[in-house]
């Protein structure tokens, strides 16, 4: 049922946009696409290499949805272990609008936020910015950018977050021109995860 108060023009326009054949399907072939780039970056991740940094993990997971904040997304999971206490994940969000993220959790006592200055110089390293909001607050951390940008992270900022209640959550933005290069550029990002975790791993 059509609400009396909206606008008869804005209604038809919309349902025009319904009609555009092509628009959908050139909507649905880019999601097949970004699914695509996601299942190569994962099949080229080794198993053994996932369970150097954390024995506990669950594998390799890609998802995807249509109706976050009324855009899709699509989404690469890597360690996939999202317990708070001890878990680590990485995940890439590729969401329609917005753009490509990588973001690292990690649980409360995740062995690597021990060493709080060496985890603080490879954050500024790496230009990641500090989540200042819930885990999967999407709309808060990228909308409305509640984080700590990494120009004004400092590690007395970061030890308060640490001390804090919210979960230890880390992003950065993918910029790419392409398929290739967002395929290359998320390769390049897992082995310098990769290598981080295993040189500091307890």
């Amino acid at each position: 049922m059509v609400n009396e108060n909206d606008d008869i023009d804005s209604i038809s326009t919309l349902i025009k946009i319904t009609q555009e054949r092509e628009l959908f399907e050139k909507i649905s072939r880019a999601k097949r696409d970004f699914i695509h780039i996601f299942s190569l970056v994962g099949n080229s991740i080794a198993y053994d290499k996932i369970e150097d940094i954390h024995g506990p993990h669950k594998g390799i997971k890609i998802s995807q949805g249509n109706e976050l904040q009324s855009c899709p997304y699509q989404v690469l999971d890597i360690v996939r272990d999202f317990d708070l206490n001890t878990g680590l994940n990485i995940r890439v969000l590729y969401w329609w609008g917005r753009g490509a993220y990588l973001l690292v959790f990690y649980g409360t006592n995740h062995p690597l936020l021990a060493n709080q200055s060496k985890l603080f110089k490879w954050l500024k390293v790496k230009s990641f910015d500090l989540c200042n909001t819930g885990l999967w607050d999407y709309q808060g951390i990228i909308d409305q950018k509640k984080i700590i940008s990494n120009n004004s992270l400092t590690l007395e900022l970061m030890k308060n977050h640490l001390e804090g209640e919210l979960s230890f959550q880390i992003i950065k933005p993918i910029s790419f021109e392409n398929y290739n290069s967002l395929h290359y550029k998320l390769i390049a990002e897992w082995e310098e995860l990769y290598a981080f975790h295993l040189e500091n791993k307890i």
